[in-house]
């Protein structure tokens, strides 16, 4: 490099320093970094889920929720929700109270877990969303979502129908039963979820929710079929139940005002 082309080279790498540096400031604009489609905090917000069962045993639960939160922050929130839920037997615990019922042998036995189906239900929890996000789906198009975590519990209405214990043999040999035994009760259930709630516009947003809840279970063992198909009282609680657990995949409207 020769003296007369040294000015040049210098002039170019002070330009190219200079674009480089007005290209940073652009990429992390603090304002386009904060930007957000909206904020929820200081906000009430509305709304209703419905629940699908992510896993199915002995019993299924579609479940019905409305709620009410207020948005402290914008990462911050109480929300209390009210529900339903229409539960049924699977076929599996259909099945095995058919060939169960049909059974001359089985003499003592004990009841199976996990057979409460929750209907009526009312929790109170805390959510927490510490991450705001966005997801490019068009060229022109973004997604912006917060992804949070939420706790809390309530009471809920339970109801139990066996079966095992079978008060009324309708068809032994097909397994029909005409009456089971049916118990209710009133329990504490806690729930918790991990969940993302995509902004669609200014007070609008879908959610989308793995939930579980969680209550204790109760059921009998060492119960003796000639008693309880004569309508009698039989066996003793079992002495660690354990809990429950409906894990379900909820989908959501919220409306934040």
């Amino acid at each position: 490099m020769n003296a007369r082309n040294l000015p040049r080279f210098v002039s170019l790498a002070l330009v190219l320093t200079a674009l480089s540096a007005s290209a940073q400031e652009q990429v992390l604009d603090p304002a386009a970094v904060r930007h957000r489609l909206f904020s929820p905090g200081e906000r009430l917000e509305a709304s209703f889920t419905v629940g699908l069962p992510a896993r199915e045993y002995l019993t299924a639960h579609y479940n019905l929720n409305a709620g009410l939160a207020y948005n402290f922050f914008n990462t911050l929130g109480v929300e209390a929700r009210a529900g339903y839920a229409l539960s049924r037997h699977t076929g599996l615990a259909r099945s095995i109270s058919e060939s169960f019922l049909a059974r001359e042998d089985k003499k003592i036995t004990d009841e199976l877990e996990d057979m409460w189906e929750m209907n009526l239900h009312g929790v109170v929890g805390a959510r927490w969303a510490p991450i705001y996000g966005k997801l490019s789906l068009l060229a022109d198009e973004t997604a912006h979502f917060q992804a949070y975590l939420w706790a809390g519990g309530g009471l809920a209405s339970l109801r139990r129908q066996s079966i095992i214990q079978c008060s009324q043999v309708a068809d032994r040999e097909q397994g029909v039963c005409g009456l089971w035994r049916v118990e209710t009760r009133m329990a504490p259930v806690a729930s918790g979820a991990v969940g993302f709630r995509f902004f669609l516009a200014s007070g609008h947003a879908l959610r989308f929710e793995l939930r579980d809840w969680v209550f204790t279970d109760q059921y009998r063992v060492n119960v003796q079929r000639e008693l309880w198909e004569a309508g009698q009282e039989s066996g003793e609680p079992a002495a660690n139940p354990g809990l429950t657990h409906l894990v379900q995949f909820d989908i959501g409207y919220s409306f934040i005002f």
